[in-house]
């Protein structure tokens, strides 16, 4: 005796049970209740057999698209905002090392050196950030440096008398025997007075932080055409990153 098992080459008598309506989502799915068969995987294999050869429909490749650029946008972003968090930052450690200069004595000599260091290496890591090929044409930081710029030419002469260099400007450098040499009125005098330079770059390191800040947390909510960035669509996006 022998059994003729035909084969089924069509998989959608699998279907054949699912309801036509459309009630509930969940409704329809009653026929996952064999949970061993997804947990096995055949499910996940049966699936991609069967739709290998159906081409997807043009709503999805929209959707599958849209959310590609909205991934990819989001990314952009975020990049974006932490060029804008890492100009704010180094504006400020700008700010706290004029302060430094600004509050130390003149007897304490060791201090203002170390401060006026201070001074110039985070004055030229303001310079690198805002020099980023993301944010260099942002006028809101790109102009404060220009006027840094202008502020520095005008200082030229009192700046070299103690050890502060212009080399490749806005960038500085520091000539440490003139610094060590120099007289630390002259250091303070350049840093201190209300109408020095250290007053003139610690105001716009002050203009600099704010519309960088600014910008980083413009990132997240608005383009520049008002429009709502991806990355306010919420965790729905957030799947596919």
């Amino acid at each position: 005796m022998s059994i003729n098992i035909q084969a089924k080459t069509d998989t959608s008598f699998l279907f054949s049970n699912l309801s036509a309506t459309k009630n509930n989502g969940f409704d329809s799915m009653s026929w996952l209740k064999d949970y061993g068969l997804v947990k096995s995987g055949a499910y996940s294999k049966l699936m991609k057999a069967y739709y290998s050869n159906d081409e997807e429909d043009e709503s999805s490749k929209a959707a599958r698209s849209l959310v590609s650029d909205k991934a990819k946008v989001m990314s952009s972003n975020k990049t974006l905002a932490d060029s804008y968090n890492e100009i704010a930052e180094s504006a400020k450690a700008v700010q706290d090392s004029v302060k430094k200069i600004q509050e130390a004595t003149e007897e304490d000599t060791d201090l203002l050196i170390s401060s006026v260091k201070n001074f110039v290496t985070s004055f030229n890591s303001m310079i690198d950030a805002a020099a980023d090929s993301s944010v260099k044409n942002d006028s809101s930081i790109s102009g404060r440096i220009s006027v840094l710029s202008s502020l520095s030419s005008g200082y030229t002469e009192k700046m070299t008398s103690v050890g502060i260099l212009r080399v490749s400007a806005p960038k500085l450098e520091i000539d440490e025997d003139k610094l060590k040499e120099a007289d630390p009125a002259d250091i303070k005098k350049l840093f201190a007075d209300k109408s020095s330079f250290g007053y003139g770059v610690s105001m716009s390191a002050e203009m600099i932080r704010s519309n960088a800040g600014y910008a980083a947390t413009r990132q997240s909510l608005y383009d520049g055409t008002g429009a709502v960035n991806a990355g306010s669509y919420g965790y729905m996006f957030d799947m596919f990153t």
